[in-house]
């Protein structure tokens, strides 16, 4: 047994603080759930781009396509975890979106559990730690602390809202933190195991997460002079970590042609560094950047008129496997560009830890000023570096390249576990009491943060797209007019953000005129429009000849203007949406 399990063998918890311990702790869940339940539940028919290629992934493995969970772009995780419920469930149209947020708060509940072990290990090294140099914040701020900063990265920094997979993502980086603790402070062969199991189960949640997993079990295993023992077992974590990852990135290199573990950083080095155009229709450009192998054809230069029939994927082709799209794109560095955007988005990163987890700082920077003087906590941070080590890294990586807020809510649970098992208070005096002020004035601030990221929510003011049934009443108009499961229609906007209504009715989009594309002050869709009758009739004809069986324009709410004032008869009004459709069965 370790000195840390002899410490805390020899002063077992009071009984009576036991239960006042236990009593808060359920509070916080309850609370917490219910938050996480009535906001998604606010945003319950809010859907992105991402969330339709996760939706078809899930629906697709829940009918038994099982090999659709291979693939280069999207990580299997979650389209699986999607799959459980769509499958047990088998929603209409109407509750497939609610369906998919409750999944989500199923996911938040489990990413609590898995911060309770992690708060729960992170404790006893802030006693052991707090021995040393003072005295430990008591058991109940450690708590309060601790659920303010789940709540805030959980709730306000991911949110309920995303049908994605960043909420699982944070789960997995506490139950990282906690088995990584864990076998630092007592390493056994078990706990090597479930280090590399954690590890993997992080890596299918998210390919970002691979190179972190290296992260872990050095900060896991490190130390000085480190035990051979420790090495062995370190390296136990490592195979099984790589034995556990190594046929999903065999199955994806293989099937790239090239070795791979995901291809999301490479599309976006090409994105945002190399200023290949974003997302869809890449023709090929700026030079030096490769040209695609299969791009989608462009048919018509005014408006735009894009066309991707050709390949038989789910509902919009572009968006469903980009990697398909952009094979032949060349990333290259561009080393002052690259600096350039990494400062950029280091700031962005900070602008956000500002605005989201602004009351954490300031308990921190209270905290830390409690501990004496600066050098004790500067000293045991660094003491503690193992904690926090794999957010500092975590951070700085994602900076290379692009930055949302969703990405980083794991990563600064850690950051500030860290940050406050490295506050030992001095013993006496009324330090204990300001103390528990601040974790007080913590959960307050905490507590108005996600009562007004609520309300935002129920205003309509955040996440605004598609908040009302309105695709899945395309969807069923679509149905009930003609058009039948698995044809093929076309669309006049943003099919990536907007045809989630063809999901819906298991319609493939096989072109489209955009709403936007690069350079961004091309639009498309008002191209047409405004090109007059007779232009909107040769553009329609070349639509048709694609395959597509109608269009649909003005699907998505929150582009305004997407159709004109007045829309030429031949357009249907899809009654209770901003949206029209043209069949052209009924337009000879």
């Amino acid at each position: 047994m370790t000195n840390v399990d002899l410490q805390l063998a020899e002063a077992p918890a009071d009984p009576i603080t036991r239960v006042d311990i236990r009593g808060l702790q359920t509070s916080c869940w309850v609370v917490l759930i219910v938050i996480a339940i009535v906001r998604a539940w606010l945003t319950r028919y809010f859907i992105h781009g991402d969330a339709i290629s996760y939706l078809d992934l899930g629906r697709m493995i829940a009918e038994g396509h099982s090999g659709s969970a291979i693939h280069a772009y999207w990580s299997p995780g979650y389209p699986i975890l999607l799959s459980l419920f769509l499958r047990v469930f088998h929603p209409d149209a109407y509750w497939e979106s609610p369906l998919a947020h409750f999944v989500n708060v199923v996911v938040f509940i489990g990413a609590l559990a898995c911060f309770q072990l992690f708060w729960r290990e992170l404790r006893q090294w802030h006693e052991n730690y707090a021995k040393r140099c003072g005295t430990e914040i008591s058991e109940r701020a450690f708590w309060i602390l601790g659920y303010s900063a789940y709540a805030i990265a959980a709730l306000n920094v991911i949110g309920v809202a995303l049908v994605c997979p960043d909420l699982l993502v944070a789960a997995l980086c506490c139950l990282a933190g906690w088995a990584a603790l864990r076998f630092r402070r007592s390493p056994s062969t078990g706990r090597a195991l479930v280090l590399g199991l954690v590890l993997a189960l992080g890596y299918y949640a998210k390919s970002p997460f691979f190179p972190m997993g290296f992260v872990f079990i050095v900060c896991a295993g490190l130390g000085w002079p480190p035990p051979r023992r420790t090495i062995l077992l370190g390296g136990t974590a490592l195979a099984t970590y790589l034995l556990m990852c190594a046929p999903y990135i065999a199955a994806i290199s293989l099937s790239k042609g090239h070795f791979t573990f995901g291809e999301s950083a490479r599309l976006a080095q090409a994105f945002y560094i190399n200023g290949v155009q974003h997302y869809q229709h890449w023709q090929g450009g700026p030079p030096g950047s490769g040209i695609p192998v299969h791009p989608t054809r462009k048919l018509n230069d005014f408006p735009a008129i894009y066309e991707f029939a050709a390949m038989d994927m789910e509902t919009y082709p572009p968006w469903f496997d980009p990697t398909y799209w952009y094979q032949g794109v060349t990333p290259h560095p561009n080393w002052k560009l690259q600096a350039k955007i990494f400062v950029a988005n280091l700031l962005l990163e900070f602008q956000i830890i500002m605005e989201f987890c602004a009351m954490l700082v300031a308990a921190v920077i209270v905290l830390a000023l409690l501990t004496g003087y600066r050098r004790r906590w500067m000293k045991g941070f660094w003491d503690l570096w193992y904690i926090w080590a794999p957010a500092a890294i975590a951070l700085p990586m994602f900076a290379l390249v692009h930055v949302e807020s969703r990405f980083l809510g794991g990563w600064l649970i850690l950051l500030f576990a860290g940050a406050i098992c490295a506050c030992p208070q001095p013993a006496g005096g009324s330090t204990g009491r300001v103390v528990s002020c601040v974790a007080f004035a913590a959960v307050l601030t905490a507590t108005a943060s996600l009562a007004s990221q609520a309300s935002q929510e129920a205003l309509g003011r955040d996440h605004t797209t598609d908040r009302s049934q309105s695709s899945a009443v395309i969807a069923k108009f679509l149905l009930n007019n003609g058009l039948h499961p698995g044809e093929q229609v076309a669309v006049i906007g943003d099919g990536a953000d907007g045809a989630y209504w063809a999901h819906l009715a298991r319609l493939r989009v096989v072109s489209e005129i955009p709403a936007s594309y690069w350079p961004p002050e091309a639009h498309p869709s008002f191209d047409f429009w405004e090109s007059g009758p007779e232009r909107q009739q040769r553009s329609l004809r070349i639509l048709e000849q694609t395959g597509a069986k109608a269009v649909v324009a003005g699907s998505q709410t929150s582009m305004p203007g997407m159709v004109p004032s007045v829309v030429p008869s031949s357009w249907k009004k899809i009654d209770g949406t901003w949206a029209y459709v043209y069949f052209f069965h009924a337009n000879p």
